[in-house]
């Protein structure tokens, strides 16, 4: 990866990283660091790879802080110059940039070759992401990292259940209380089975909204009709600062070995300080849960389920 960076000239300019949890603030920062320039006639740039994050910053206090927010490949169209830059959920640059958005770097080379300040906001930097930072930091003037709390959580749940199969974790969801009023979120590995999932869950009669790539304004559309459905199924895009309502538990679907994708994905429980239950195939973080814990829970949600099953298929008979 240094060859790309290497591609930079010396730019006479300070690089600042901040990282900390998800909600833990980093709106807020923006908003305060923000309020220092507006008696500096600074021109400030807050560039988001994530449109519907870039459009709620927009929404909510863009026009109040005489700001521009807009995407990576919507300021390649325009090529505006600002003085202060910042590059939210940075991490995707790298995630995302080296594989299907190339234009996030693109993007990257112009933005920061014009500021005078850039700034990137992060809540996960892996060993491999830091490395790769390292190679361009030496053609700032300087960089500094504030680190708030690198790949860790600001609301742990309050239980995770490691599953030993797929078969077992849609059994639970299959199981949940229609008559529940809070929401669950299921993370699904592709687009393909986000659809499956919602028609499975719709014709099972539970309210539903999904959300796959390029979807993220539509489904907040979908929330504002229908704001607590009993599932939010999405794939990883719902992972990032999209607003949600209080989830009360998510379900992963797929084996998660990248810690920050894990992070991301597990962050979105528990936002306004709730609990909320992790069920999932791996746990690449640091949490530890003894083995029996774990299998005395599996077998009595298993039990549960099937109960429950039982009770639902004696009603139907009855009334029939």
């Amino acid at each position: 990866m240094a060859t790309r960076f290497s591609s930079l000239s010396h730019l006479k300019q300070d690089f600042v990283i901040l990282t900390s949890p998800p909600a833990s603030g980093k709106t807020f920062w923006i908003r305060t660091f923000l309020s220092g320039l507006e008696n500096d006639q600074k021109k400030v740039g807050i560039i988001s790879p994530l449109r519907a994050l870039a459009e709620e910053c927009l929404e909510e206090w863009g026009h109040e802080m005489k700001i521009s927010i807009m995407t990576p490949e919507e300021w390649l169209g325009n090529t505006i110059n600002f003085d202060v830059i910042i590059l939210d959920e940075f991490h995707l640059y790298f995630y995302w940039g080296n594989s299907f958005r190339p234009q996030l770097w693109e993007a990257f080379f112009g933005l920061v070759e014009r500021a005078e300040l850039v700034i990137a906001l992060t809540a996960t930097v892996s060993s491999e992401i830091f490395q790769e930072m390292r190679s361009f930091s030496l053609h700032f003037d300087s960089m500094l990292w504030i680190n708030h709390g690198n790949q860790k959580l600001k609301y742990y749940p309050h239980q995770y259940i490691k599953a030993y199969s797929q078969s077992w974790i849609l059994e639970q969801i299959f199981s949940e209380s229609k008559s529940s009023q809070t929401v669950k979120l299921i993370f699904c590995p592709y687009r393909k089975s986000v659809f499956q999932m919602k028609k499975k869950l719709e014709r099972n009669g539970f309210s539903v909204v999904s959300c796959v790539g390029g979807e993220a304004r539509d489904m907040r559309d979908k929330l504002s009709k229908c704001p607590r459905p009993h599932f939010i199924v999405a794939t990883t895009v719902l992972s990032h600062g999209v607003n949600l309502p209080e989830i009360s538990k998510i379900y992963l679907l797929y084996p998660l070995k990248n810690i920050d994708f894990w992070i991301q994905m597990v962050a979105r429980g528990g936002r306004r300080g709730g609990g909320y239950q992790v069920i999932g195939r791996e746990t690449p973080y640091g949490m530890r849960w003894s083995f029996l814990k774990n299998l005395g829970l599996l077998i009595f949600l298993s039990f549960k389920a099937r109960l429950k099953s039982f009770y639902h298929s004696y009603l139907s008979f009855y009334e029939s």
